[in-house]
């Protein structure tokens, strides 16, 4: 296909750049050992598409190149047919600044034909300048891919968005990105820098997409915020949230690493944080609620100001229920259940809290805080929550997600709080409480994995 085919954008749209590269990975044949990826070769002077191409778009062993294709491959490939080249020679007819856009950093160990696409780029380095990579492959093919390390090694440029460079401190140097962590609903990763005066520094980024990736960020921005503004020794420093200047409708939260162990907090001092944060917090409202919708997942949470916390919880129990039974329908049973549950055992095991002259303080929570979302700082042996989807709700509630048998956050850690705050009044309806607030989070839970049988039955 000549290059007169192929559309011009204005110089610098890297955004339109990008989101020319992801049509590219649309047309990709899906298969369940690689990505989709895209690929497009730019004239950065004019803004001219030079070529394209996307995974699996030559057929296997193309010209007696053994294996598969890879997206970077088939770019060059199209150059080469085109001018009756051999591959390694369209260095003769690319501009010597060429710009490499591809939706996902090119691989250095899985072989594209006989070689790797980071090698294929490495020998047309001198005119391949400079690569945008949409995002670091993730580790579900190798252990690790050092492509972005070896390209920048070798005086290529390796282009992080610039949306997530703006927030990252002013003149540090990028020494390198990989992903890091486990989400069921984003991609995460580490950013390595150096600062001006050479000190390193680490920060963690959090990539979801289209426009409920736009709202999960900034919840989870708002939540971390929160929590930092009363107990900033508990939680990593938040930094920001946006949105990427060259991938279309992808959205990032960004915050300072901290490296962690994998034990257990000591239950005294997690309780010490956790406690803090409940009772020095101040609703801003008065209310129960949170100003921005958060995210337990990737489903929403009710987080409309009320007056009372009965009121409140009602309606958020109410929302749960919704999801579950927008995902696996409703039925008699359940009708009957849920009836009981709000007509009777609500007003039940709530309304003693704000009767009779007691009444329930709004208290920052962290949302969903089980064992996967907290940790200890290797560095300073201390206690940190993570991950958060908050808003103001009884104190208490925070410990209905520790109630289920696969939560290792167990008694001791309950105990280890109620040394240092009350437990609320009337004392006797504890266990019932703890026990209806386990019944909100098992019911959002369920409606987040509808497929795994072993989940909902625990």
């Amino acid at each position: 296909m000549g290059s007169a085919a192929y559309p011009t954008f204005a110089v610098g749209d890297h955004e339109a750049f990008m989101e020319f590269a992801l049509t590219q990975a649309k047309k990709s044949p899906p298969a369940a050992n690689k990505f989709c990826v895209g690929a497009i070769l730019v004239n950065p002077a004019t803004g001219r598409v030079i070529s394209t191409g996307y995974s699996l778009e030559y057929p296997r062993d193309y010209k007696g190149d053994p294996g598969t294709t890879h997206a970077e491959q088939c770019c060059f490939i199209k150059i080469a047919d085109e001018h009756n080249l051999s591959e390694e020679s369209i260095h003769e007819v690319l501009p010597t600044d060429t710009t490499l856009y591809t939706t996902m950093e090119p691989c250095n160990e899985r072989l594209s034909g006989n070689m790797t696409c980071v090698n294929r780029i490495l020998r047309l380095k001198s005119v391949i300048k400079t690569v945008y990579v949409g995002i670091r492959e993730p580790g579900t093919f190798i252990a690790n891919n050092d492509g972005q390390q070896k390209l920048e090694a070798s005086g290529i440029k390796v282009v992080i968005d610039p949306a997530v460079l703006r927030e990252l401190p002013e003149r540090c140097k990028m020494t390198s990105i990989n992903a890091h962590g486990v989400s069921f609903w984003a991609k995460t990763g580490r950013i390595d820098v150096l600062l001006s005066d050479g000190t390193p520094q680490s920060f963690f980024v959090k990539v979801l997409s289209e426009e409920i990736g736009m709202s999960m960020t900034k919840g989870e921005f708002h939540s971390m915020s929160a929590i930092h503004g009363v107990t900033p020794e508990f939680v990593p420093n938040p930094i920001a949230c946006g949105t990427y200047d060259t991938i279309p409708d992808t959205h990032f939260f960004l915050c300072e690493f901290r490296e962690m162990t994998e034990k257990m907090p000591d239950p005294d001092e997690f309780a010490s944080g956790l406690s803090k944060m409940h009772q020095k917090s101040v609703s801003p409202t008065g209310k129960f609620g949170f100003h921005i919708t958060t995210y337990a997942g990737n489903l929403p949470q009710y987080v409309a100001w009320e007056d009372s916390w009965e009121n409140f919880f009602a309606k958020s129990m109410k929302q749960a229920l919704d999801l579950e039974i927008q995902v696996k329908g409703n039925s008699d049973e359940l009708e009957v259940l849920s009836e009981a549950l709000f007509e009777k055992v609500i007003p039940r095991l709530l309304r003693p809290l704000e009767s009779d002259g007691r009444t329930v303080k709004p208290s920052l929570i962290h949302g969903d805080l089980w064992h996967a979302n907290a940790g200890i700082d290797a560095e300073s042996n201390q206690p940190l929550i993570f991950d958060a989807c908050c808003f103001f709700a009884h104190n208490e509630y925070e410990f209905g997600q520790w109630r289920p048998a696969c939560n290792r956050f167990g008694d001791e850690y309950i105990t280890a709080y109620n040394k240092l705050v009350q437990t609320s009044a009337p004392e006797e309806d504890f266990e019932g409480r703890l026990d209806l607030y386990r019944l909100r989070f098992d019911t959002h839970v369920s409606a987040l994995f509808v497929d795994d049988e072993t989940l909902r039955t625990q």
